[in-house]
Formats: structure tokens, C-alpha cells, sequence
């Protein structure tokens, strides 16, 4: 899945690491599946990325291991490797909102065991609970702004699109 060149074998695991989950698509269709879109069409859409550059990208994330077809086969889930992503992801928009705390498109991360919006990437600073993909609220200014439980597996209920 590189995006230059390929570290799929070097013997950093930072440099391993980068080969697969450096990729802005990829960090992007992680984020969407998170927040409940599952299908192409949806992912396709919330990214605007084209058709081939999606569908590579969710081959290649299939093949990472980072997200399986769901057992219907219309859709996509986050695996357990996936799932290992989301104090990156937290870290991508921990540094937006430092780097630019009013721009328009704010992602907020809440502990749901505490109600606590998240200081850390990873752990409540409030409960002292880890924020791993079952105990962690988002909260996007581009869906509204409400708080919603990520998707992490087939049992779980997307989220509910916000109605303008």
C-alpha cells in the first residue's frame, strides 16, 4: 500500500508501520468506518475520493488486515488491527484542533464512561479508562456536532446522518 516507497520490509516498525497506515485515503476511509459508513458508496461519497483510488485503498487495507467485508459483503468493518488506528487517528485530530482550534471541521473526542472530552490520545485523564473504540464518543461538527459510539463490528447501529 505505499504511497513512494515501499518500507514493507524494513526492519523499522515506524517505517513498517507508514507503508500501510501513512496514506491520507487510508486514515480517511478508517475514520468513516469508525463513524458508521460502511458500504462503498458511502465511503465514497464522505471521502470524495474516486471509485479506483477507493477501491484500491480498501484492497489494500483488506490485505493490511486493517478491515474485513462485512458478512453480508455489502460493506466493510474495522478488524482488530484496525481498531489498534484510533489513538492515531485521535492524534490527527488532537493536533487540528491545536493548530487550528476554529476551523470548521472539529472531531471531538469524549470518554462515554465518564463524559470527560478526551485530553489524551489514548486514556481518560479524568476516570483513568483507556479510549479504545468501545469506550469513546465522537463528536463531528460536520454531522452535527452530536456525540455518537463508534462502529466496531457488524452488531453495531451506524450512526444517524443529521438532518439540515
Amino acid at each position: 500500500m505505499a504511497l513512494r516507497s515501499d518500507w514493507s520490509t524494513a526492519t523499522c516498525p515506524i517505517a513498517r508501520s507508514a507503508d500501510v497506515l501513512a496514506d491520507p485515503w487510508v486514515l480517511l476511509i478508517l475514520r468513516e468506518l469508525f463513524s458508521g459508513r460502511t458500504r462503498f458508496d458511502q465511503l465514497r461519497d464522505a471521502t470524495g475520493a474516486a471509485d479506483s483510488v477507493l477501491s484500491r485503498r480498501l484492497s489494500g487495507m483488506v490485505d493490511a488486515d486493517l478491515i474485513a467485508r462485512d458478512a453480508t459483503g455489502s460493506g466493510y468493518r474495522v478488524t482488530d488491527a484496525g481498531r489498534e488506528t484510533l489513538p492515531i487517528l485521535h492524534a490527527y485530530a488532537r493536533f487540528s484542533q491545536l493548530t487550528d482550534p476554529d476551523g470548521p471541521w472539529g472531531l471531538t473526542v469524549t470518554c462515554a464512561r465518564c463524559g470527560t472530552v478526551a485530553a489524551s490520545v489514548d486514556w481518560c485523564t479524568s476516570c483513568a479508562a483507556p479510549l479504545d473504540a468501545d469506550s469513546t464518543r465522537w463528536a463531528r461538527r460536520s454531522l452535527g456536532g452530536t456525540p455518537f459510539a463508534l462502529l466496531t463490528d457488524e452488531s453495531s447501529t451506524p450512526i444517524v446522518e443529521p438532518t439540515l
